[in-house]
């Protein structure tokens, strides 16, 4: 099992003459309190996405702690919250490739990651949405009476941006695929 480091292991404080230890556990808990912050705040920007608050916030909690693999019992004392809420949000992260797990020998843990297709999995979610919200517009367009052109062209033009919108990001998503393609081989 690789040696990992826990944020909340003691330590040992070797303090100079300019230093003292309230100075120094002050400061570490500046930096927690910091942390717990940005991960809040990152959470939130997920939950637009469609996560819920725990699974955003795991997910924001993946990307700016270190190490950045995490185990079970890690998530569930880090956010002080039951083991079903964070087993759900696991699953769920898991079921949509947002994270996944790897095992050390000698060692029953799993410790989860977030993985290289994050933010392709949503680009691809995303595409969807643009997909069938351009069917409903095109839909509405054909139903509009010629009475009200003015209306009828606004939508043409939407969809219109939304394709370009639609294209720009296929190419994103190709050069993703490319991009895990090459740093396979």
């Amino acid at each position: 099992m690789p040696l990992r480091l826990c944020a909340f292991a003691p330590l040992r404080l070797y303090v100079n003459s300019t230093q003292t230890r309230s100075t120094i556990i002050t400061n570490m808990l500046a930096a927690e309190k910091t942390l717990r912050e940005t991960i809040e705040d990152t959470g939130k920007v997920f939950e637009k996405f469609n996560l819920t608050p725990m699974q955003g916030r795991i997910v924001a909690y993946f990307i700016v702690s270190d190490p950045p693999e995490k185990t079970f019992d890690e998530l569930v004392k880090y956010f002080k919250t039951s083991k079903s809420s964070v087993s759900y949000s696991l699953n769920y992260l898991l079921e949509n490739k947002i994270i996944d797990y790897k095992t050390f020998p000698s060692d029953r843990k799993r410790y989860f990651y977030i993985t290289d297709s994050f933010f392709k999995v949503y680009f691809m979610k995303v595409l969807e949405n643009v997909t069938e919200l351009k069917e409903y517009a095109y839909r509405t367009v054909s139903m509009r009476t010629p009475a009200y052109p003015i209306a009828s062209e606004k939508i043409l033009k939407w969809i219109e941006n939304a394709n370009c919108f639609q294209e720009a990001l296929e190419k994103t998503i190709d050069s993703m695929n490319n991009e895990s393609s090459d740093s396979a081989l």
